[in-house]
């Protein structure tokens, strides 16, 4: 062997290449197949417990009605423009993460949020759209809750009373309008039309969610948006969009990976890779 040839062996060594000192490495190829017997028996293990099994089910229940809706499932990536943007806020909140991305692609300017809670997420679209205006509307205190018209959901957020606290006093707050009253007798005349982004996060009861969005067609721009929240947790969201869905002249959507569902008049949409 001559000396160049020792030192390509050296250094195909070096880079970690079978060499003649070496010899040739055994590769080990793993299919799905190989794996299929540990995943089963792990996971019958796993739902040995009735807890484990009550997720276990809501995950395939989930997932049944994702595919069993007349919504069109969609990729993130599949939102047009939305890996140019970035966003700011709590990582735990993926869903609001993803609707600021999309009224950021979308360069929303009037925003409408139907379910205020403590404000996150009027704060969340405030912060990162700096030029949005936002209206906020939520109930006008524990004593609405028995006044309510339609039938409301979720007793846990009624147990404390700190709507819009996110936002109060905040830079972000100047541009946050909060409204105050029942969205099924509230007078929306003056939004008519005006809306690039209506957000309906209110009671998740189908007569409310029907109620919400009939108010959110009419004040959505011809250029507009609504995103629905928790479509794929509330069988009362989930059986009135699957009605609605044929009714609209454009597919409402479902944003894999959230629990948001989509319906805009903005050709915002890309065809899947």
């Amino acid at each position: 062997m001559t000396r160049s040839d020792a030192d390509a062996v050296a250094v195909s060594g070096a880079l970690g290449e079978p060499s003649e000192r070496s010899g040739r490495r055994e590769v080990r190829r793993v299919a799905n197949r190989d794996i299929l017997p540990r995943v089963a028996a792990g996971a019958l293990a796993a739902i040995a417990s009735p807890a484990s099994r009550r997720r276990f089910a809501k995950a395939l229940w989930i997932q049944l009605k994702r595919y069993g809706a007349r919504l069109e499932n969609i990729d993130i990536a599949q939102l047009r423009g939305v890996d140019r943007v970035t966003v700011e806020g709590p990582v735990m909140r993926m869903s609001p993460l993803v609707l600021a991305a999309l009224a950021r692609v979308l360069e929303c300017q009037t925003i409408f949020e139907f379910g205020t809670f403590r404000g996150d997420t009027a704060w969340l679209l405030a912060h990162n759209l700096p030029r949005a205006r936002i209206f906020t509307l939520d109930l006008g205190g524990p004593h609405a809750i028995a006044d309510a018209a339609l039938e409301l959901t979720d007793a846990e957020y009624f147990e404390t009373w700190d709507r819009g606290s996110r936002f109060r006093g905040t830079p972000e707050g100047e541009r946050i309008t909060q409204l105050l009253g029942d969205s099924a007798t509230f007078d929306f005349s003056r939004f008519s039309g005006a809306m690039d982004l209506v957000f309906i996060d209110a009671s998740h009861s189908y007569s409310y969610v029907k109620s919400d969005t009939e108010a959110a067609l009419r004040m959505l721009s011809e250029t507009g948006t609504i995103a629905w929240d928790d479509y794929t947790y509330y069988p009362g969201i989930f059986a009135y969009l699957h009605e609605l869905a044929p009714t609209l002249d454009r597919p409402l959507y479902h944003i894999l990976g959230t629990r948001l569902a989509l319906y805009t008049r903005r050709d915002v949409i890309l065809p899947p890779r």
